[in-house]
């Protein structure tokens, strides 16, 4: 073997040792709909209800750029259950996963329509997470449970990724947009949820839900809804399901702001840009900075005042000067009052 790859191989081999990361992840199912028929794995949730199809790509309203010459299909014709179609794959004791897909959403419709992705589904609970675009007067990315309450009809766990909280994010017209769930089943009293729009993690996560009812495994999968008899065209492709790793180390992810924290960065090790979360008890001047292993400082991240509460900051992998920096260690440290808290990160060329 040339010395010169072996030496690099060793290399990657120690960072990732070294890196302690709580997010190793394993893909367990894919689909892209090639073969021109799903994966035999998939299944309808709901009793007689329309499958999941594969359909021809340049078949569809916009066809997706990234996709090969299918891509799946799922429509309520039926009319049942209020216009909604549901598929899943997986077994339900499974947990601690990541479900991605490129979906075609649909903005401002007429009556309510959504499209997005399913996890934790079991139904012989009736009961599952959705995570869907409704990009029309509520301009919103909604996640939520299924089980609702007799009462107001609404899920009895539901939050709203806004469009106020996440600006110039959303899209303004129908078309193809990734998504994406990572739910972890915490600890014996809630699971943390992180979601996704086109790679980036939606303002505000993660959240968490602490429900008497939730369930803490299952299966994935696709949904969609229309308000009306016969549901809506929902359009999928590229899916990828990976298995994560339980968190390692005491977790920090509760929204009630009662301590500093600063998270492991996401993912890591990266490249070409990583996400770190952080969380201050109370307002003030706040800085994040990276070094490098002797300890010189790289890139100053924030440096401002701050309110109380949960933040993020993105880091592209470049240096004060705009440079990409080398494969190697870093460090990030949190500085506010008298706090200081730092973690380590790696970034591989």
């Amino acid at each position: 073997m040339n010395k010169t790859l072996l030496t690099k191989i060793v290399f990657v081999l120690a960072l990732v040792i070294l890196s302690q990361t709580n997010f190793a992840q394993t893909i367990i199912f894919q689909e892209n709909f090639e073969s021109g028929k799903p994966n035999s794995a998939w299944k309808t949730y709901y009793p007689n209800e329309d499958t999941l199809q594969a359909v021809l790509n340049s078949s569809i309203p916009t066809p997706l750029a990234t996709g090969g010459n299918y891509v799946g299909y799922l429509q309520d014709k039926d009319g049942s259950y209020s216009g909604s179609a549901v598929a899943v794959a997986g077994t339900t004791d499974l947990k601690d996963y990541s479900i991605e897909a490129d979906v075609y959403v649909y903005v401002n419709q007429s009556l309510s329509a959504y499209t997005g992705l399913v996890a934790y589904a079991d139904s012989s609970k009736h009961d599952f997470y959705k995570l869907r675009a409704d990009f029309d007067a509520s301009n919103r990315v909604n996640f939520s449970g299924l089980k609702s309450d007799p009462n107001t009809y609404l899920p009895l766990f539901t939050y709203d990724y806004k469009g106020a909280n996440n600006t110039g994010r959303f899209p303004t017209a129908n078309g193809w947009h990734k998504l994406k769930i990572e739910v972890r089943s915490t600890d014996s009293s809630k699971n943390t949820i992180w979601s996704y729009l086109d790679d980036t993690l939606l303002n505000v996560s993660p959240i968490t839900d602490t429900s008497s009812t939730r369930l803490t495994s299952g299966q994935f999968g696709l949904y969609s809804f229309q308000q009306d008899a016969d549901g809506i065209a929902a359009y999928y492709d590229n899916i990828v399901v990976k298995t994560l790793a339980p968190l390692a180390v005491k977790d920090n992810t509760s929204r009630n702001v009662t301590d500093y924290t600063l998270e492991q960065n996401y993912p890591n090790p990266f490249n070409p840009s990583t996400k770190i979360n952080y969380q201050i008890a109370a307002s003030g001047y706040v800085s994040l900075k990276v070094y490098d292993q002797i300890g010189r400082e790289v890139k100053t991240l924030v440096a401002s005042e701050q309110s109380a509460g949960r933040h993020n900051i993105q880091w592209d992998g470049r240096d004060a000067a705009g440079k990409t920096v080398t494969s190697g260690i870093y460090f990030y440290t949190l500085k506010s009052g008298q706090v200081s808290l730092s973690k380590k990160m790696i970034f591989l060329k």
